[in-house]
């Protein structure tokens, strides 16, 4: 008996879902292969803007945050996906297969889904407003299922320039916050291609929570381009994010 598969129409809603994924640069460094069988995706490596380990690092986080998008998109669209990640050696190869199998969506599957319209990488200053400890907790939950940690960065440890960017404070780094957003950094204990891609699917799971929940929030890598702030915390820094109430 041939296994359900998704009909083109759907495949190609999912898709277009998933690719309001938050990427650097919004470069959208991904590509996908469909088969008879599941959903292939793989890293597209000449949407990298340079050759740096930087670079390459962004582009995992990218495509980490598709896989969860269109895994989002699949379950609200009544299919429930099995991911298998890396599942053969080598760059060529495809960062994740996506098996599915129909499942009517639940109401988490559904509020996540809407955020992905929602969603907006809001760069403004925020206000002080704040977050309850119980919505933090959450958004560390979802990001462990994922095999990444959560940690709050403390306001005297990061700045923000005039340019809007966003740095860790280190001797020699001037400025002041001026900005009551909460900063999270995303770690992992390995830093390796795997955790770089799921440091990519949390941070689209959490973003997409906070959005559910009323929060806007803005991804950031370019704090963690200093080698300093890679090695100055307990885990390997993925990426952060700032939060704020709407």
């Amino acid at each position: 008996m041939a296994t359900p598969f998704p009909n083109p129409a759907t495949l190609q809603s999912v898709l277009d879902v998933a690719s309001r994924a938050p990427s650097s640069g919004n470069l959208q460094p991904w590509r996908w292969r469909i088969d008879d069988a599941a959903v292939h995706l793989y890293a597209d490596w000449r949407r990298q803007p340079g050759g740096s380990p930087n670079d390459r690092r962004d582009v995992l986080l990218g495509c980490g945050a598709v896989l969860d998008h269109c895994v989002v998109a699949f379950a609200a669209a009544g299919w429930f996906p099995r991911v298998r990640r890396f599942p053969v050696g080598g760059q060529d190869g495809p960062l994740a297969i996506l098996e599915v199998v129909e499942q009517p969506p639940n109401a988490a599957h559904l509020e996540l889904a809407a955020a992905i319209a929602a969603r907006r990488a809001d760069r403004r200053r925020y206000p002080a407003r704040r977050i309850p400890p119980a919505t933090l907790e959450l958004l560390h939950i979802r990001a462990a299922r994922f095999g990444v940690e959560v940690a709050v960065v403390p306001r005297s440890l990061w700045v923000r320039h005039e340019d809007g960017s966003v740095a860790l404070r280190f001797p020699g780094v001037s400025g002041e916050p001026d900005d009551d957003a909460v900063l999270l950094a995303l770690g992992t204990h390995d830093d390796n291609d795997e955790m770089r891609l799921r440091a990519g699917e949390a941070l689209s799971h959490i973003t997409l929570t906070a959005t559910a929940m009323g929060l806007v929030s803005c991804p950031l890598t370019e704090a963690l381009h200093d080698m300093r702030s890679r090695v100055g915390w307990p885990a390997s820094c993925s990426t952060v994010r700032r939060i704020r109430r709407r």
